[in-house]
């Protein structure tokens, strides 16, 4: 059980957030609502317009690369997701949501899948390592 949650751990997605600050040069991580349903992320929830764009311009699970070429082809393309006009790389420069009308902020996530790797790494290890030793129901 614990190498499966290791494993878990080593395949987790990079980290988009800090991708996308570096790149961009921003005060700090956009949240991962700009892109996914929830912070927590996970296959299955790039629901938001700036997230479906990405994928538009090739933005591929795990790879950070795709990331940058596809913030790339936002930069040149201009690309305003929430259709204000301001393009989706200036909002977030201005510490704005992309997709909210008139660039709604919020909080830097502190989980989720801005999360960094040796965080997940120790939390994955410790659940496993309180799963195994917690007692285990017996059936009657």
């Amino acid at each position: 059980m614990p190498a499966i949650l290791i494993a878990t751990a080593l395949l987790a997605t990079p980290d988009f957030p800090g991708a996308v600050q570096r790149q961009l040069g921003l005060a700090a991580p956009p949240q991962c609502t700009i892109c996914h349903s929830t912070n927590a992320g996970g296959v299955g929830t790039v629901v938001q317009p700036f997230g479906i764009y990405l994928r538009s311009r090739g933005l591929q699970p795990f790879d950070e690369t795709s990331l940058q070429n596809a913030l790339l082809a936002d930069t040149a393309e201009h690309h305003s997701s929430n259709g204000s006009g301001i393009s989706d790389i200036d909002a977030l420069k201005a510490g704005e949501d992309p997709n909210a009308p008139g660039g709604a902020t919020g909080l830097t996530p502190a989980y989720g899948c801005s999360s960094s790797g040796s965080t997940n790494l120790l939390t994955l290890l410790g659940l496993a390592a309180w799963l195994c030793t917690r007692p285990r129901c017996q059936k009657s």
